[in-house]
Order: C-alpha cells, then structure tokens, then sequence
C-alpha cells in the first residue's frame, strides 16, 4: 500500500525486524541463565553428534579458559553456517531421532537430546562471545560467535577465522569463563548422573574420567540373586535436580559394559515404571548390569530376545525398581493419595477399619502398578473401590467376622447350619442399629455443650429395650395423643416456649429436657384394642444436669395428668425414667404412686445396662478394629477438620 506521499513508481522501502538486548535471554531461557543447565546442554551437543568421549575443561578458580571437547561427527562449512546460524533449528526433522556415530566411534541405539537448537546458546551462560572449532573429511573451521552489544538486525553474529587442515572428527567450543562459575568438584556429578545410562559415553573432567563408581554418593546399589541364573546389579541414580525431560533417564539395561537398546521408562510386556512426563521419571536413572543375559541380547543390540531366562530376569528387576519408585517418589504420589483419600471422605467414614485399609492399599498399590494414571482417574479409580468395599456385606458382619479366630469358622459353620443367610442378616441388621445407637448415645448424652438432644430422644423409639425386656417389641410406639396431654401441661404453667424438635409433635421438647412418651395397647377378650396396657415416659435432661427429687416428682404429676385427661385407665402401668449426668443420693430410689413408678438414672447407668443388653459386643469390635492393621493416610484424612465450602 502507498503512503499518501509516494508517487506511483517510487521504490517500496522494507524494514526488517531488529532483536533487543534480551531476546536471547528469553528465547533460550535457563539455558543461558542455570549454569549447570547450560553445562548439561553442551555436553549435549556432543551426545547428539554421536560422540563417545568427552573432555571437559573447567577452570577453578574463574575467569579462565572452559572448553568442551568431543569425537563427535563434526560439522562442514556448510554444515556449520547453515545450522548454527537458524534460530529454532529443528535438529530432529533434518537429521532424523537417533544418533549417527561416525566411523570408529561405539555406537549404541541413542536417541537424540536435543529438539529446538537453543543448546547452542550455552557458552553464553558464561562468556559474550566464544570460539567453535570443528574438524570432518580432513578440514577444521574455527568460528567466532559473538553476542551483539545492542540493538540490531541479528542477537548474534558469526565470524569464519579460519580453514586448516585435520585430521578425523569431533567439535571444540572454548571461551572465557567469566559469569556463572560451578565448583570443579560439582562437575562430575552433574554430567555423570546425567549421561550414567549409556556406557559407551565416556566424560573426563580436566583429565579425570567420570567412572559410574565415582558416583557411589549418588546411588542406591542393590545386588539381585537369582538362582539358577546369577547375580544382578541394579543401580539407582539420582541426579538431585529435575531435568527438561526423562530422555536420558529411565532404565537402562547393559551386558558386558554396552548398553542394549535406550534407557526407557516404558518396561517391557508388563507396562510402564513411570510416566515420562512425571518429576521423577526426569531425576532418576536405574542401570541394570545383567551380563547372565549375554546369550539372549538381540544382534543389533536393540533389546532382548523373549527367552524365559530373560522373562525371570526381567520380572525380578521389575518388581525392585517399582519398590525402589514407590519409596523415592513418595513425595509425589503421597500428595494425590490424600487428595483421593479427601475426595470420598464421606464414604470413608462409612466403611469399617479393616475396608479403609484394604482402600489405602489399593491405592499404593495402584499408583504403583499403573504409574500413567491422572489425579482425576486415581480419584475415580478409588470411589469405586469403596463402593465395592462397602458393598461387600453388612457393617454388622464384617465386625462380627473380624472378631473369629481361626478356631472359631467351625462354629460359624455349625451357625449357618441352624440359620439361613436371610436369618442371619435380619439379625445383624438390627444388632448394627443397636450399637450404632449406643455409640452415638456415649459421644451426647453426656456433653454439657451438646444442642442434639432433642434429636438423640426420636431413637428411643428402637432403643426402649435399653430400659428392659418388656420394651423390647414392636407394640411400644411414640404416642402423639399422650405427649400433647404433657405439653398442654406445660402450656397451662406457662412454661418456657416449647420447641417442635425435626417437626415432631410427639415429642415435648423444653430449654433443659425432652420427653417422649411410649404405649402399648390392651386388648379384650374379643382382640380388639380396649385401651393402653403400659406407658413409658422419658425424659433426657441435657448433658451436666442432676436429677434430684424435684425432677422425680415433675415425673409423677407427668403420670398424674396423663390419669385425669382420661385416655389413660386408672390401672394402666406408667413407668417414668428421667435421665441426667448425675443423681442426688435422694433421689436414688424408685417413686411408686399406685401403678405409677418413677426411677432416676444416670446416663453412665443406661450406657452400662447398654451394653450389657447387647453382651458387650461394642467394646469387644472396639478392641478387635484396635488390633487391625490401619492405612496411617486415611487416619489423617478422616482425622482432619471438615474445610468450609466456598459460596
């Protein structure tokens, strides 16, 4: 498009885009910012140049000269000029994923390191400028590379100084180290434990060659026994720090000092070790030397024949190096075992003892087996593993069960013979609402704080055989008609406002109590209902009160006023409970007016008269889930506070 200026004919000025002082900062990143990143990645550039020997020069103290040498391929003029030059040079899409080894050099199946061409930028993590000098078909190049010192058309420029002779191959880039020094005793750790995996690529560092015993500080050496086959070394590499990717971790199998096939993290037949995206799968290296398998190595030395020597071998190795993971990744699978744990906590509360441990474990063992899964589908993975634990049969069974010692399945037979399974499980139905009651009875009844007791009275309508075997059927009901006599009682007084507890108009809910009251009808000759047989009345004084004779006597004019409304005979048994924390010595003894009785108890009394009516089974499961194993990690799931949602 022409400016309103320009005159048709005139020449079209073209401005070229210029690169600011950081653009190399920000295109290469750490690469020239982390000098031990930026070592990695030079000696990188050898790996990829298919070398098998590297010579480091590292000054100590700094400045000083640092080269990097290698046997690598090398490059041409051409070569040179046209790579080094092109910024995001796709290494992989012009020369291809493995390595070429030049004549001479010990190959082995190695992929490349390098993806983006930005590990070229290295030097400048040390030095502005520095020198690459590289040598192929009897010719050596030597180059300036030069950082600009400002604004300007190219971040970098390249000057050919010179063209002599030489012999064989390989690449040298030296410069001054001037920035960004490493300690020279820090060097061989961090190449050896990077490179470890392939014992063709040998590293010396200021003349000392890096041997894998070197870096004994660095491993965990564990020696496999197999019989009938031979020993194992199986080494474990930790690098200490995180690398951009797992390319050069993994495992990495060797025979005879040579590596067969590439260090992977992908396994054999029985599936991955690691997913290669994790943390772990960049930080750590396993080597195998497993020189009993020399007969069973392909020709090309790119795997394993599938030979059952070789399947018991590797099946060994498998199941040390998932241990190993599952210990040294702990850090990372711990975390997202909790957040799984948290995400059914709900249904965890739910399950009994020895189902949270088997959901524990199955989660260690998940993530040990299957290290590919996602945080979405471990969570996934573990609500249906709870489903099917809480499934599995009743709450009531499984504590039962848990109770058996081996002797005792003989007697659980002989149970079976006499009971069907539909018998048993009505039985251990209703035995599991019984001792849910009393535990839920023990953790409020007794509390001074509690605001739930006017909740805790609707299940004495199951619970009244707490008070004896008479109560102990079905007859004795919640009777509304009897509790509004009670109520309008209290109204006539002019009591405190009454409340109408989970909208229950059977109930008689008062600031410090509430009352319920039970009935079983009387029937004639004729077998129909002639009137009330029984009344129980029960009153549950909040947590810290005493009963004295005054709350006895309340009791008494309760039956009293249930007599003259009429809908109770006059010969009609009544029998009064009012429960408390505590009974004064007065009050200890029954009230009986006619057919009327009133009794004070204790919570502590009615808990222990509980338990007794159930044979002490409570607190013999509490003693037996005591003994059973627990996963720790579930224990603090549950055991945390619940966090409020967010609105």
């Amino acid at each position: 498009m022409m400016s309103d200026s320009q005159e048709p004919g005139d020449q079209v000025q073209q401005f070229l885009p210029r690169f600011g002082l950081g653009f190399l900062e920000d295109h290469a990143r750490r690469i020239m910012s982390d000098p031990k990143i930026a070592l990695i990645e030079l000696v990188a550039n050898s790996w990829d140049a298919g070398a098998d020997a590297v010579k480091i020069t590292w000054p100590d103290p700094a400045p000083n000269p640092l080269a990097v040498e290698d046997n690598g391929a090398g490059m041409t003029y051409d070569e040179f000029t046209t790579r080094w030059v092109e910024l995001n040079y796709n290494r992989r899409s012009v020369q291809g994923d493995m390595v070429r080894f030049p004549h001479g050099n010990l190959s082995s199946q190695r992929k490349v390191f390098g993806t983006n061409g930005k590990g070229r930028h290295s030097m400048f993590c040390f030095c502005n400028e520095y020198v690459v000098d590289t040598w192929r078909d009897g010719i050596c190049n030597s180059f300036l590379v030069r950082r600009s010192s400002a604004v300007s058309t190219t971040p970098f420029t390249i000057e050919h100084r010179s063209s002599t002779k030489g012999a064989g191959h390989g690449t040298r880039i030296s410069g001054e180290l001037g920035r960004n020094h490493l300690p020279v005793l820090a060097i061989p750790d961090l190449i050896g434990s990077t490179f470890v995996a392939d014992p063709t690529f040998r590293i010396w560092v200021n003349g000392e060659q890096v041997h894998l015993t070197d870096l004994e500080h660095l491993q965990d050496v564990e020696e496999l026994h197999l019989p009938g086959l031979g020993d194992i070394l199986v080494r474990c590499v930790d690098s200490k720090k995180t690398g951009r990717t797992s390319r050069q971790h993994g495992v990495a199998w060797w025979v005879n000092r040579r590596l067969v096939g590439q260090p992977s993290w992908s396994g054999f037949e029985e599936g991955p070790y690691l997913d290669a995206r994790t943390v772990g799968a960049k930080r750590f290296t396993f080597v195998v030397e497993a020189d009993l398998l020399e007969e069973d190595v392909e020709a090309d030395w790119s795997g394993f024949q599938d030979t059952p020597r070789f399947r018991a071998v590797s099946k060994s190795v498998r199941d040390l190096i998932l241990q190993k993971l599952n210990h040294l990744m702990r850090d990372v699978r711990h975390p997202r075992k909790l957040a799984a744990l948290e995400a059914i906590k709900p249904a965890l509360r739910e399950l009994p003892p020895a189902s949270r441990l088997t959901v524990g474990r199955f989660l260690d063992e998940l993530q040990t087996r299957v290290p590919t899964l996602g945080q979405r589908e471990l969570t996934a993975a573990v609500e249906i593993m709870s489903s099917l634990e809480k499934s599995k049969s009743g709450f009531a069974l499984l504590e039962q069960l848990a109770l058996l010692q081996p002797d005792e399945l003989d007697k659980l037979s002989q149970i079976l013979e006499t009971w069907s399974i539909q018998e048993v499980a009505i039985v251990l139905s209703e035995l599991e609402w019984r001792l849910n009651l009393i535990g839920k009875m023990e953790k409020l009844l007794e509390d001074p704080t509690t605001d739930e007791l006017h909740d805790i009275q609707p299940l004495f309508e199951r619970g009244l055989w707490i008070f004896g075997p008479e109560y102990d059927s079905i007859a004795f009901m919640s009777n509304r008609t009897l509790s509004s006599v009670i109520r309008d009682l209290f109204q006539d007084k002019a009591a405190p406002k009454l409340a109408s507890p989970l909208k229950r108009p059977d109930l008689v809910a008062l600031p410090d109590s509430s009352i319920g009251v039970y009935s079983r009808d009387q029937f004639g000759e004729d077998s129909e209902v002639s009137g009330i047989a029984k009344v129980l009345v029960v009153e549950l004084k909040r947590g810290g009160f005493q009963v004295t004779r005054k709350e006895k006597q309340q009791a008494l004019d309760y039956a009293s006023e249930l007599r003259k409304s009429g809908k109770v005979q006059r010969d009609t048994g009544i029998t009064g409970y009012v429960l408390g924390t505590t009974v004064e010595d007065a009050a200890l003894e029954p009230s009986t007016e006619g057919p009327t009785t009133v009794l004070a108890r204790t919570y502590s009394t009615v808990l222990r008269q509980a338990h007794a009516r159930t044979f002490n089974l409570l607190n013999r499961i509490r003693d037996a889930r005591a003994e059973i194993p627990c996963d720790p990690d579930v224990e603090q799931v549950l055991a945390a506070p619940e966090q409020p949602e967010l609105i």
